[in-house]
């Protein structure tokens, strides 16, 4: 069997479903967060799953919410990197109004309440194998009944918040962390509030390290290990995650906002942005 296989994949304007199999670690793109949700269910392995500020780690048959804007990766636990992931990802657009009519909430307020890891109980687990075989039986063949697919993909969605709820309900301790070590745990955990809260100004590897009584080795193995990225990658992405808030959200200059998210140089963070985004900020602005 091939290292990596995709073992289906299909997508249309407002909707994306893929399933692979993964044999050997491979690196995840940098700009790894997007406007749509994205359900990540876990059919084989165990993970360590990095959202925004929190590492997990989950094992197989767990799923988990990603919002959208948020940097998310999955790693190797331990030293087997074998794993089989199925990918659900949904767009406002094709969202929204099935949420308010279901939920009576928004697409933001929906993926804020109802996001984070979930171990399916072992009762409902044979129902979510199932009606991700109905997906891709939908969504295969040359003309795939749309209206069908877009209905099960949502019914999928609404499962995951059933069992959301019940673990809510019981208000039993989350397992995903249970297998972390908690010195490391909360070494890493510590330098990434640090960095969401301190991103504006000229932070260094060196200086991190002392800063948590670490060694720069460590930080910099550690940090890359539970999150998928290094420490300057993960910076970077809360740095421009920032600028879009501000080009969306304010009038200020582009010179400015650079400046306000830790860029000294202008030219340099329109280079960074268009590489993460995959435009100018003027035209993001603009857009």
């Amino acid at each position: 069997m091939p290292e990596n296989t995709i073992v289906f994949r299909r997508e249309i304007e407002t909707l994306k479903v893929s399933e692979s199999r993964i044999e050997k670690n491979r690196d995840m793109k940098v700009r790894h967060f997007h406007d749509s949700i994205e359900l990540y269910i876990l059919l084989e392995g165990t993970r360590y799953f990095f959202v925004d500020r929190t590492i997990h780690v989950i094992e197989a048959h767990t799923a988990i919410l990603i919002p959208p804007g948020q940097i998310h990766k999955t790693s190797t636990y331990g030293d087997d990197p074998r794993h089989r992931r199925f990918l659900l990802q949904l767009s406002r657009e094709g969202s929204e109004g099935i949420l308010r009519d279901t939920f009576a909430m928004g697409f933001d307020e929906f993926c804020q309440a109802l996001s984070g890891p979930v171990r399916i109980s072992d009762e409902k687990w044979p129902e979510f194998l199932a009606l991700m075989e109905k997906i891709k039986t939908a969504f295969s063949g040359e003309t795939p009944y749309l209206p069908m697919v877009k209905l099960l993909a949502h019914e999928l969605l609404f499962m995951y918040t059933e069992e959301l709820g019940r673990i809510r309900a019981q208000k039993k301790e989350s397992r995903d962390t249970a297998a972390l070590p908690s010195d490391t745990l909360s070494s890493i955990q510590q330098v990434i509030e640090y960095l969401n809260d301190r991103y504006m100004e000229d932070i260094l590897l060196d200086d991190l390290a002392r800063r948590f009584f670490i060694s720069r080795a460590y930080l910099t193995r550690s940090f890359r290990q539970m999150t998928g990225v290094t420490v300057v990658q993960y910076l970077t992405v809360v740095r421009i995650r920032r600028a879009c808030q501000l080009l969306t959200e304010t009038d200020e200059p582009i010179t400015e906002i650079a400046r306000q998210c830790g860029f000294s140089n202008t030219t340099y963070f329109e280079n960074v942005f268009r590489r993460l985004r995959g435009m100018t900020p003027s035209r993001y602005r603009r857009r």
